[in-house]
């Protein structure tokens, strides 16, 4: 870094400096507990009814067996540990073969057990009850061998040399299962005609009243599918993708659910269609009840793996106290837990199960409202940012490269601005010599150096965890490297020279250092005194119970106490992420921070990809994390179309950097995923799977 410029900014730029920390270089939509919202009533503790053994079905004569889950020493009872991800994520191992049909039944506690929603594309967006169990529906990829679209259900793929479009044919006789209670129906089979209505009802781009959860990602990559043969599809592509489509078990691209049964909607009616989740999985839907219980059994005929177990059976149980005491009293076999409670429960003889070993679920805080796109990536429509909520009052940390009342801008008067105009409020408070994206990137950063990750992984989550710096980077991820530095960016994504208060940023930054936060704000223009950051408006930290679990919402607290120790008037806001805050992430009129994670999800994520689309205006109109950039929507289409793979991982890493630098996310820490087991489950070895904390493959529980 250049300290010799100015001396005026000596003390922060040399604060900045000392951020930079050496350390050992590692390998590299919602909870799996469908926890989107308030938990309503619970389910009492039952046994599920257990289904009759039935003898094993060789695979349909037309299907390619596939591989399946391997074996690891998971499930060995030990406190849990940090598992370095072995390479881009765990290579799935070949499933042993069949011996038997399934037997015995096992209860699972939820926090929350949503309703089911059979046909995604007209429900809220939330987990159904029958994913949250898993092994209903099965994906046209999964992960194999390092590879996140190995296929699955799918017989070949291709995509053409101009990447305009990709043909998938299906394997043959994949048979839709009936739901119990309707055993004597056929609901078919997966053909092209199905996985043609899956797709075009799905996307937000052929369906824009989709709710469906992967609506955006499908509309930031595919076109309208067409039926070219009875088992063959074509579907159009955005721009060319050439090595990887959001159709995957592993999520790649940022969608990981599978194709279900969507036309029941037109023979049985929208409401029973709502109602029952219709598959191709090794287990089907059984007695469904919203926020009490939900039950899915094991089918005794499935082109791939029959299920060991014969059924399984969710309840909902919102408090930590009443699982510990049900596992404790066998009322319930396995439940997600909050880490802090690991360590008594373990110690009790239970085992912390890692279902997909080497993978970690990860939590930072989102920048919302930083809306730095002024036309839609895909169809150049206008989004004038300058007329959104966020745009509204002068945010200390949200970044307006637009123009503001006395400082106005005009179409195509500067860099980034080819589309300009003018947000209501007066920008009076840029410290001398910066403008407002510098004073907001300074703020984002200020508030990242002052969370103190190593107190909260000692204290919160009993040293299982790691910190990390970003959503897009931290220990166990590939391409890691703790000595490496962002450089210095401009807004639309250009290198600069590092000059003035524009400094490089540590990958891996201090934790906890007040000290260099304070200098920061002040640097930005918001002094400290008596106590009180001058002119900074008051912050609302908005957190979610969300895929680490209930810790999270200790983790704002700490947060919280860190930020108002820099006298900024500080408070907390928990409100229903499904029902009022990804709507308003949707929309891109949420402004205020918000403690979760965005759709890397976790340290999971292969190097050469790009960043997910949601990130960027892409995925409009469909789900987003609230930010946008000229920048990043430009690298996602630069990074789907190339085919060399280094090129690809390059491109992954200045986009890391570029973020880092412009703090879009701050990060706070990642934890392994997995779940509390009694002693009647011996194993249970899954695809490694992206945005799932469990297994979503039951099928591969093995029992004592």
């Amino acid at each position: 870094m250049n300290l010799s410029l100015n001396k005026k900014w000596a003390p922060v730029f040399l604060a900045l400096a000392s951020l930079l920390l050496v350390a050992a270089i590692a390998c590299g939509g919602d909870s799996d507990d469908g926890d989107s919202g308030s938990s309503a009533g619970g389910g009492a503790a039952a046994a599920a009814a257990t289904a009759a053994p039935a003898a094993t079905a060789a695979p349909a004569a037309t299907a390619k067996p596939a591989a399946s889950g391997g074996t690891s020493d998971a499930a060995a009872k030990a406190a849990p540990a940090a598992t370095v991800a072995k390479g881009a994520a765990a290579a799935a191992t070949k499933a042993p073969n069949v011996t038997g049909g399934p037997e015995g039944s096992l209860v699972r506690a939820f926090r929350t057990l949503e309703s089911v929603y059979g046909i995604g594309y007209v429900g809220p967006y939330r987990d159904s009850a029958t994913n949250q169990l898993g092994g209903v529906e099965e994906s046209l990829f999964n992960f194999e061998n390092g590879n996140p679209m190995n296929p699955f259900l799918l017989d070949t793929w291709e995509i053409d040399a101009a990447g305009t479009r990709a043909r998938m044919t299906l394997k043959k006789g994949l048979k839709f299962q009936s739901p119990i209670g309707y055993e004597n129906k056929d609901f078919g089979e997966l053909d092209a005609a199905e996985l043609v209505e899956w797709f075009n009802r799905s996307n937000a781009t052929t369906n824009p009243e989709s709710t469906y959860g992967d609506a955006g990602d499908f509309a930031a990559i595919f076109l309208e599918a067409k039926v070219v043969d009875q088992y063959t599809i074509e579907i159009g592509l955005v721009s060319p993708v050439y090595y990887c489509l959001p159709v995957s078990q592993f999520g790649c691209l940022s969608a990981a659910r599978g194709p279900h049964k969507v036309t029941s909607a037109d023979t049985e009616g929208v409401e029973w269609a709502r109602a029952h989740h219709v598959g191709t999985g090794p287990y089907v839907q059984g007695a469904c009840t919203p926020g009490d219980r939900c039950t899915v059994h094991a089918v005794s005929d499935h082109w791939r793996k029959v299920g060991n177990v014969a059924s399984i059976t969710g309840i909902q149980v919102p408090e930590a106290t009443t699982q510990i005491a049900m596992l404790k009293n066998g009322a319930i076999d396995m439940t997600v837990l909050d880490y802090k409670l690991l360590p008594d429960v373990i110690a009790d003889g239970f085992t912390f199960l890692e279902t997909m070993p080497g993978g970690f679920v990860g939590q930072s805080i989102l920048f919302p409202g930083n809306l730095w796109e002024h036309s839609h990536a895909r169809t150049s429509e206008p989004l004038a940012p300058w007329d959104s909520p966020p745009l509204e009052k002068d945010y200390p940390w949200i970044g307006n490269p637009w123009g503001t009342q006395g400082d106005t801008c005009t179409d195509g008067d500067g860099v980034g601005r080819t589309l300009c105009g003018n947000a209501p409020y007066t920008d009076v408070d840029n410290a001398a010599g910066i403008d407002d994206m510098e004073q907001a990137r300074l703020v984002r950063l200020a508030l990242s150096i002052a969370i103190d990750r190593g107190a909260i992984n000692d204290v919160l989550l009993n040293g299982i965890g790691t910190p990390i710096y970003s959503e897009y980077m931290g220990p166990e991820y590939p391409g890691w490297d703790a000595s490496r530095e962002t450089g210095c960016w401009d807004w639309v994504g250009g290198t600069i020279s590092c000059s003035g208060t524009m400094q490089s940023v540590p990958w891996e930054i201090a934790d906890g250092d007040l000290t260099v936060a304070g200098d920061l704000l002040t640097t930005a223009g918001y002094p400290l005194v008596s106590g009180k950051r001058q002119g900074f408006e008051p912050l609302t930290l908005q957190a979610y119970s969300a895929e680490a679990g209930p810790v999270g919402l200790e983790v704002a607290d700490t947060v919280m106490s860190d930020w108002s120790r820099l006298g900024i008037e500080i408070s907390g806001l928990i409100e229903d992420y499904g029902g009022v805050i990804s709507p308003r992430m949707r929309q891109r009129i949420q402004y205020l921070p918000v403690l979760k994670n965005g759709d890397v999800h976790s340290n999971v994520y292969p190097i050469d990809w790009p960043m997910p689309t949601v990130d960027t205006s892409s995925s409009r109109p469909g789900w987003g994390v609230g930010f946008e950039s000229q920048a990043g929507a430009k690298w996602l289409f630069e990074i789907l179309g190339e085919k060399d793979a280094s090129v690809r991982a390059e491109k992954h890493l200045n986009w890391v950097d570029y973020s880092m630098y412009w703090l879009q996310y701050a990060g706070v820490f990642q934890v392994p995923k997995g779940i509390v087991v009694n002693d009647r489950i011996k194993s249970w070895d899954g695809y490694q799977q992206h945005y799932s904390n469990v297994s979503g493959n039951p099928e591969f529980i093995e029992l004592n």
